[in-house]
Formats: structure tokens, sequence, C-alpha cells
């Protein structure tokens, strides 16, 4: 079943056909095989997108850290190390912002059954021997560990804005609309002209309502802001990316 082919080109009389799986391909596809699937198209997405991004950094000359608000599996975490290696960004920080303790109990409800509280937990061990297997930057992680409404502190901001970090990406994938409220307070000052801000959640976990989770947190902070948002990039179904600006006028497309 894991060997179905599920995507090429092929021809017929001369003229291109989409391969598809017919009914014998997919004799006894299941739940598990579904679930592989999706996984495996999503972050194919994402991929393609970091390839993307760090190429729109390396080429408009946006240098800066990496910011990453959840980081369960350490799968995007590593899509950009070797991304960032790629476009030689040697002097990047890697910051690791995660309870590493599951996502905390859900104040407002969800379409996602398993976001409780506890799931998708990766320990910061787990986590840290997944960046040392990978070999990239490995002294440039940064990890900070805790719920963002008490790990997020002006202390903290201080001790960075004193280091010199500034933002280059910020990748926001803290499903919740409570777990992101924090995030968007504590990175405006990290904010620069061309900071790319990845909601990997804006349109998942609420039946695509802008109004509810990720989204909406970002809705409110966007005009808080000292800058504006630009959207740039589609991820899948499910993500957005959006390009920070200073400007007398308004964007031609905004949150």
């Amino acid at each position: 079943m894991e060997n179905v082919r599920t995507f090429g080109i092929h021809s017929i009389d001369e003229e291109p056909w989409v391969y598809l799986p017919n009914g014998n391909d997919l004799a006894g596809w299941g739940v598990e095989q579904e679930i592989r699937y999706n996984q495996r198209n999503r972050h194919a997405e994402k991929y393609r997108f970091f390839v993307n991004i760090f190429d729109f950094l390396k080429d408009n000359r946006i240098s800066g850290d990496y910011f990453e608000f959840g980081c369960h599996r350490c799968r995007s975490f590593r899509m950009a190390l070797t991304e960032a290696r790629r476009h030689g960004q040697d002097k990047m920080r890697f910051y690791a912002f995660d309870s590493f303790d599951g996502l905390p109990q859900p104040v407002h409800p969800t379409a996602v059954d398993i976001w409780q509280r506890g799931a998708l937990r990766t320990s910061l061990d787990t986590f840290m021997e997944t960046v040392r297997g990978h070999g990239i930057y490995v002294d440039q992680v940064i990890p900070v560990e805790g719920f963002y409404d008490t790990s997020l502190t002006r202390d903290l901001q201080r001790d960075m804005l004193s280091k010199g970090s500034r933002a280059s990406l910020i990748n926001v994938d803290c499903d919740l609309y409570e777990s992101a409220v924090p995030v968007f307070e504590f990175i405006e000052p990290f904010l620069q002209e061309g900071t790319v801000i990845y909601l990997d959640d804006a349109f998942a976990g609420y039946k695509g309502s802008p109004e509810r989770g990720t989204m909406k947190a970002f809705r409110e902070f966007a005009p808080r802001s000292a800058f504006k948002f630009v959207a740039h990039m589609n991820i899948g179904w499910w993500g957005r990316s959006y390009i920070s600006y200073t400007s007398d006028h308004n964007a031609d497309e905004g949150p």
C-alpha cells in the first residue's frame, strides 16, 4: 500500500495525462494510509516554502535570526537549518520557543480533537538530540522552554535585543489563540523591514475562520504594530506568510 504511486505524468496517444491511482491501486486504503499521504504532501509543501523564503531573504539582503514558536518533532526547524546553511546564513541564530511539554489546556474550542493538554509533545532532550543529529549550526540553536504566557518575558526580550537580535523569519506554529497572543506581543521589537511571519495554522483548527485561532491573534496584533504587513505566500491550504514593511501608503493586501 505504501508503494501506491500518487502523482505523475504519462503519455496516452502522445497527450499528457496525470497518473491517478485506480480502484485496484487503492484497494485496502484506510485511515492510516490517508494520514501518511496527507502528511507527506503537507511537509513537501512546507519544505518548498522554506526553500523559497530563504531565497527571498538572501536576495533581498534581509539578515537576522530565525524564531520558531512550536517545535514539535523538530521537522520544520530542521528545514530552516538546512536552507539557512544552503544560503550561507552563518551568523543566524535559531531560537526554538516551546513548552517542550505539549500544548496547554485549550481555553477556546477547536475543530481538532487531538489539540488537548499535553498533545504534540516533544521533550527538550529529544528536540536537541534531533538538532545534534542533523548537524547544522548546532551551536547556534537556542531553546527557550516554557509556555508562552510565562516564558516570553520582558527580561528575555531585553537580553535578546542586547545581543543584537532581529528576526528575519518567524514561524508561528502554536495552534491555539491563547498561545499565539503572547507570541505576537513578544516579537514586535524584533521586527524589521522584510521580516517574514509564517502563520502555520492560519486556516487550521477552526474550519478556516480568520476570527479564531492564530489568525485572529495576528489580525488583532497587526493594527497595533509599528509595521504593516502584506500577504506573501500561501503554504498548502493551511498556512500563509506575511512580510513586514513601513510605508505612508496602504498595502495592496493585508491580513
